[in-house]
């Protein structure tokens, strides 16, 4: 199932057992180098950790609300080194800009979709604004990602280019007619 990043904040995180809520998700944790997402924020709620973390690989299932086995599986961010290391990098995506080649600002990252079954990332959503009209709304496939930098994400800038159309041959190489 492909989701938003701003659908999956506040989704339920369930004990897969008996379905009791144990923990609400907050944010998402993405490598910069990858694109995977290896965890998210979650707000617990059975324990008593303020800033905790879920690896994704502890996910049993992900349907409306993701399953977990136990709420154990909940832990701190520097109980977890991988998560640890990405997190010290301070790479943003949800309101990072986004630049192209020529280091030209092409906008900022509002959104953002993943597959719940492979957990990669797959389109960052950019828009310019201005005076808090918004304008201008692309989208980048996680394949035009050149590098994710803490200070901004460059990007290939595919434009579509238009493509004069070319008369067919017949008509183009057609000689005039002479009457003898």
């Amino acid at each position: 199932m492909i989701i938003a990043y701003n659908k999956v904040i506040g989704t339920l995180v369930l004990r897969h057992e008996d379905g009791e809520v144990v923990a609400l998700i907050k944010d998402v944790i993405i490598h910069p180098d990858t694109g995977r997402i290896e965890g998210f924020w979650a707000r617990p709620l059975t324990l008593p950790i303020k800033n905790a973390v879920i690896q994704s690989d502890t996910i049993l299932e992900w349907k409306k609300n993701i399953y977990i086995r136990h709420e154990e599986e909940i832990a701190e961010p520097e109980d977890i080194i991988k998560i640890s290391e990405i997190l010290s990098r301070n790479t943003l995506f949800i309101g990072n800009q986004v630049k192209n080649e020529a280091q030209e600002v092409l906008g900022t990252v509002y959104d953002l979709d993943f597959d719940t079954s492979k957990l990669y990332l797959r389109n960052l959503y950019v828009q310019k604004s201005f005076l808090g009209f918004k304008y201008g709304q692309r989208v980048f496939n996680y394949d035009n990602i050149i590098k994710i930098l803490p200070e901004y994400i460059l990007v290939k800038d595919i434009k579509d280019k238009k493509v004069k159309a070319e008369e067919p041959a017949l008509i183009k190489n057609k000689q005039p007619l002479l009457d003898v």
